[in-house]
C-alpha cells in the first residue's frame, strides 16, 4: 500500500534543522527583541535610586546589586556579591534572615516597611524593603528592592519635633490665639482664647464662625455682629489683615475686656485664601491705667489752676499791709508751707485724697508730745484734703501765738474725729479742744485766718462750724456730711 508523504511540522522541521527563510527572519526578530529587553532592563537596574539586590533563594547569598545599592552599602560591587543579607546589615542577624526567607516562601513576598541599616564604615540608615520571589528560567529568584528612607525619617522627625514645639507655644503662650478655615468655621483654638472668650466653643461647628465670643463691641460701644469682625473681614479679602486692632468682647456672665487683634491670611500657591489665623491678648488693665493717666492729668490741670487760685488768696490775705512786713511775710511762708504739705500727702495718695490722721501728724510734728489725736481712717476727698489742711495750719497757728501751745511745756490739744451714721446720713465729726492754756478773749480783727476756719469751711465741707472763745480754752467743731468729703465723692473745685 502506498504512502501519503506528510509535510513536516515546524517542530518536526526544527527538530530536522531545517527552517525556511521566514522561520530564520522570525528568529532573529525573537532574539533582537530579548536583547533590547534585556538593555532596558540593564539600564533600569543600573539608573535606579533605589537600591536593587538579586539574591538566590536556596544559598540566600546576593548574586547581582546596582550601582545605587553599592553605593548605598559602601561595598565595592565584588565585595558585596556572595554575601548574605545580614551580613551587610540589612537584618540583624542569620536567625532573621532564615526567618524572613521562610516567610518569603510562604507567601511570596516581604516587605519591611522601617528598617536600620548600618553600612560598611559604621553609618546608620534606614530603609524599607521589599523583596519578591519569582522564576527566572525555571529557577527561583528573590529581588530585594531597598529604598532608602533616612531623610524622609528625619525630617518626620523634625517635623514631629516643630510640632510639639508649636503645640507647646500654641498652648503655653500668653496671647489667645485661634484659627479658621475660608468660610469662617473655628478649626483649632488654645486654652488662653477660651479663658478671654469666657466659653469653649465647639471646634469645627458650622454655627460657630469667625469668633469663640459671646458678643462683640467696637471700640465706641457700638454692637459688632461676628460677620462684621476683622476676621470676618479679613477672609472675605475686604481687608488685607488686621494689625492691632480693638474689639470689646463680653462674655456669657456680662463681664466685658477690651483686647487687641492681630490677624493674617492663610493662603495656597494660587493666592486664595484657605482660612485666617487670629492672636489676641487682653489689655483692659492698659486701658483702665490709660483712663487713670488721662484722669491724674486732667486732676493736675485742674488741680494746679486751683492751687494758683488758692495761692493767690492768701498771699492777698497775708500781705494786708496791716502789721510788719516780716510778720506778714512769715505768715505767707508757713500758710504755703501748710498747702505745701497737703500736696504732698494728695500727691502720694496718686490724688485719690489724703487721710485725716496724716495731715494732722504732719503739722504736728513739732509738737507731738502735746497734741493729742484720735479717730479712725478717713481718707478726705482732695478739695476736702487741701481745705481740712489749712484749717488745721490755721488752728494750730493761733494756738502758738494765743493759744494752749503759746505756754511751753503746760498747754494741750485735743483732736479727736469720728464718723457717725452710714450711708448718706453718715457725718463727719471733728473736735479740736485747747486746754491748760491762756485766758481766751474773742478775736478784735478778722483777717485770713477767721475767714478760712468759719467761711471757706462752711463753703466747702457743707456745715457751718462752732467756735467757742471759752476762758479755759478754744473749741473748734465741725459736723459736716461725710459723703461731699471723702475720696471717691469728689466734688468739682
Amino acid at each position: 500500500m502506498a504512502t501519503t508523504e506528510t509535510i513536516p511540522t515546524d517542530e518536526r522541521r526544527r527538530k530536522n534543522g531545517f527552517l525556511g527563510p521566514k522561520d530564520m527572519t522570525g528568529r532573529r526578530n525573537s532574539g533582537e527583541a530579548l536583547r533590547q529587553s534585556e538593555i532596558r532592563y540593564r539600564r533600569l537596574f543600573e539608573a535606579a535610586h533605589d537600591g536593587v539586590l538579586i539574591v538566590d533563594s536556596v544559598t540566600r547569598k546576593i548574586t547581582d546589586a546596582n550601582p545605587f545599592m553599592d553605593h548605598l552599602l559602601g561595598y565595592p560591587h565584588e565585595e558585596l556579591l556572595g554575601k548574605e543579607l545580614w551580613e551587610i546589615g540589612l537584618l540583624t542577624d542569620e536567625q532573621a534572615s532564615h526567618a524572613a526567607f521562610e516567610e518569603l516562601q510562604r507567601n511570596g513576598q516581604v516587605r519591611y516597611e522601617d528598617l536600620p541599616l548600618e553600612t560598611k564604615s559604621g553609618d546608620k540608615r534606614e530603609v524599607e524593603i521589599v523583596a519578591n520571589r519569582y522564576e527566572e528560567d525555571g529557577k527561583q529568584v528573590i529581588q530585594c528592592n531597598v529604598r532608602d528612607i533616612t531623610e524622609r525619617k528625619r525630617a518626620e522627625k523634625a517635623s514631629r519635633a516643630s510640632e510639639e514645639r508649636f503645640r507647646t507655644l500654641f498652648e503655653l503662650g500668653p496671647s489667645a490665639i485661634y484659627s479658621c478655615d475660608a468660610s469662617g468655621v473655628i478649626q483649632e483654638f488654645n486654652s488662653r482664647a477660651a479663658e478671654l472668650w469666657g466659653r469653649t466653643p465647639a471646634a469645627g461647628d458650622t454655627d460657630e464662625r469667625f469668633c469663640g465670643s459671646f458678643k462683640m463691641f467696637r471700640p465706641d460701644g457700638s454692637f459688632m455682629p461676628h460677620e462684621q469682625c476683622p476676621m470676618a473681614e479679613v477672609l472675605s479679602g475686604k481687608i488685607s489683615g488686621a494689625h492691632d486692632a480693638e474689639v470689646l468682647i463680653e462674655r456669657p456672665g456680662g463681664s466685658r475686656v477690651v483686647v487687641v487683634v492681630n490677624i493674617r491670611p492663610l493662603k495656597n500657591q494660587r493666592e486664595e485664601i484657605t482660612g485666617a489665623i487670629n492672636c489676641f491678648y487682653d489689655i483692659s488693665e492698659r486701658k483702665q491705667a490709660e483712663e487713670r493717666q488721662r484722669f491724674l492729668m486732667n486732676e493736675l490741670a485742674h488741680r494746679g489752676g486751683n492751687l494758683l487760685a488758692v495761692i493767690q488768696s492768701i498771699v492777698s490775705r497775708s500781705l494786708s499791709g496791716t502789721r510788719p512786713l516780716n510778720e506778714e511775710r512769715e505768715t505767707l511762708m508757713r500758710r504755703l508751707q501748710a498747702l505745701a504739705r497737703g500736696q504732698s500727702v494728695l500727691t502720694k495718695e496718686g490724688f485719690e485724697g489724703a487721710p485725716v490722721a496724716e495731715i494732722i501728724r504732719l503739722e504736728f510734728e513739732a509738737f507731738s508730745n502735746r497734741v493729742a489725736a484720735v479717730g479712725p481712717v478717713v481718707m478726705l476727698n482732695s478739695r476736702a484734703a487741701q481745705t481740712f489742711a489749712l484749717l488745721v495750719h490755721e488752728l494750730a497757728t493761733n494756738a502758738s501765738k494765743h493759744g494752749a501751745l503759746s505756754v511751753p511745756t503746760k498747754g494741750q490739744i485735743d483732736i479727736h474725729w469720728s464718723v457717725e451714721g452710714a450711708d448718706e446720713e453718715a457725718k463727719f465729726k471733728f473736735r479740736w479742744r485747747e486746754r491748760n492754756g491762756p485766758p481766751v478773749a474773742l478775736p478784735t480783727r478778722h483777717g485770713f485766718g477767721s475767714i478760712l476756719i468759719e467761711k471757706v469751711v462752711a463753703q466747702d465741707f457743707g456745715a457751718q462750724p462752732k467756735i467757742r472763745f471759752a476762758p479755759e480754752g478754744l473749741s473748734y467743731e465741725i459736723d459736716a456730711p461725710l459723703m461731699g468729703m471723702t475720696a471717691g465723692n469728689a466734688s468739682a473745685i
